[in-house]
């Protein structure tokens, strides 16, 4: 506790003194709003209080410090609603959405169903094996949360784990594959994982609205490339060693009552996300009709409401409120005047991105996008989305380290791994990962968007 309150003190008074070290042509709000990013990123950075904790006090102290009625921005009475605005977001609605879905998916075990047959299909080689998990684990990552799909794929390649003797090196890749695999998966589609709502809901302020499959179309084939990244890079730090081994999966029980139509909402969920220029309803409108037919249907109750992740929403929350703050206090027009803000072309998207992979290899994905795709966005840019999907799958690509996130952390809390097992591959892979993005994502968005 004591550690803590040590913590907080130091951070108010870093943030006191960016207040007060700002230059006077820096305009009052907007050197309010930077001490309230500052606050914001140190509480994160170093996890003082929980993270969505960290987002309420963001959106207090935005509203108390230039959302009152008459003060530094001279609004009205109803003038502090824009931070209070974002958190029914369409972007917000269609991570809830997602929660939804993989609540079923995982209430009725259809995502452990699917992994079964999946993996009989792999047959009893190793290595087939981990490219079988490997795969299974980025879709399902998908659809469903990155932590959660950890956790289930954990689970099912234990029994795989246990067959191996001690010291067989393959061991580690076999569990390391499955958080860099879901890391690696959530690219794929807008609810895999929160930068990628993040970027959308930005964007959408600026006017720009990328569907669902326009996301799909740029992450999933970067998630395909990546996948073989990961793949050839465990099988040359993790070898096999024990060339007879060989794996049996155990049989699961069969779907309880009600999968089936889980099955169904899933797919039609899907196909409406899929065909949003056809219906013309939006992500998000699509993302609560599934909530909606999974409670009317009785498949999700009121326990089930209350599982999910929550504090995911009111974290975004805080990111969005951020992002209308820089904005409205002038402070995202006092930066673009600075020598960084200068950059222009692929030199900005490559510093953006090589920040936001160094911050989310020490922070959460989610509270890194958080801060610097609101800074990003409010550099006048010929076409602001290359930057924002760069910044955004960057954040995705940090996984050297147990702290990079919580996939990381799942694997490394089962004991069988250590900081450096990890840390030798996930680097590369981080790396390696940027490199190829970069290379070749400006192609992508070119082709999904006419560019």
């Amino acid at each position: 506790m004591k550690k803590k309150l040590w913590l907080m003190a130091m951070t108010l008074l870093i943030a006191v003194g960016v207040y007060y070290f700002l230059p006077d042509p820096c305009p009052e709000a907007a050197k309010r709003t930077a001490f309230v990013f500052t606050v914001a990123a140190l509480f994160w950075a170093l996890e003082i209080i929980p993270h969505y904790g960290t987002s309420l006090v963001v959106v207090l102290l935005l509203i108390v410090l230039i959302g009152r009625e008459g003060g530094v921005l001279d609004l009205d009475r109803s003038g502090y609603r824009m931070f209070l605005v974002p958190f029914s977001s369409p972007v917000i609605m269609l991570f809830f959405g997602g929660f939804a879905l993989a609540r079923a998916l995982r209430k009725y075990h259809v995502d452990s169903y699917i992994a079964d047959r999946v993996l009989s299909l792999c047959g009893d080689h190793p290595y087939r094996v981990l490219l079988g998990i490997m795969l299974l684990t980025a879709v399902l990552s998908m659809w469903t949360s990155n932590t959660a799909t950890t956790a289930i794929m954990l689970g099912i390649i234990a029994p795989f784990v246990a067959t191996l003797k001690e010291g067989e090196p393959f061991c580690k890749g076999l569990i390391l594959s499955v958080p860099f695999a879901a890391n690696i998966g959530g690219i794929g589609t807008p609810i895999g994982t929160p930068p990628n709502v993040i970027v959308l809901g930005n964007l959408a302020e600026a006017g720009i609205e990328v569907s669902f499959i326009e996301w799909m179309m740029i992450g999933v084939p970067l998630a395909v490339v990546l996948l073989g990244l990961v793949y050839i890079v465990l099988r040359f730090f993790y070898p096999l060693k024990d060339k007879e081994t060989r794996f049996v999966l155990e049989k699961h029980e069969e779907l309880p009552q009600g999968a089936i139509k889980v099955f169904v909402i899933f797919g039609i969920t899907v196909t409406l996300w899929l065909t949003t220029k056809i219906h013309g309803l939006h992500e998000s409108v699509t993302a609560l009709i599934a909530v909606a037919m999974l409670i009317a249907t009785g498949l999700l109750d009121r326990d089930d409401m209350k599982k999910f992740d929550w504090d995911v929403l009111v974290l975004m929350w805080g990111g969005l409120a951020l992002g209308a703050g820089i904005q409205a206090s002038g402070l995202a027009t006092w930066l673009v005047e600075q020598p960084l803000m200068g950059l222009r072309g692929m030199t900005l998207i490559i510093s953006f991105s090589v920040i936001a992979l160094a911050l989310s290899s020490f922070m959460s994905h989610t509270a890194a996008a958080t801060l610097i795709i609101p800074i990003a966005m409010s550099i006048p840019t010929k076409n602001p989305i290359y930057l924002a999907i760069a910044i955004g799958l960057a954040c995705s690509f940090a996984m050297a380290f147990p702290i990079s996130t919580p996939p990381n952390a799942l694997a490394f809390a089962g004991g069988k791994i250590t900081t450096k097992d990890m840390m030798k591959p996930g680097t590369i892979i981080s790396l390696v990962s940027l490199a190829i993005m970069l290379f070749s994502f400006k192609f992508l968005v070119n082709l999904v968007f006419g560019l």
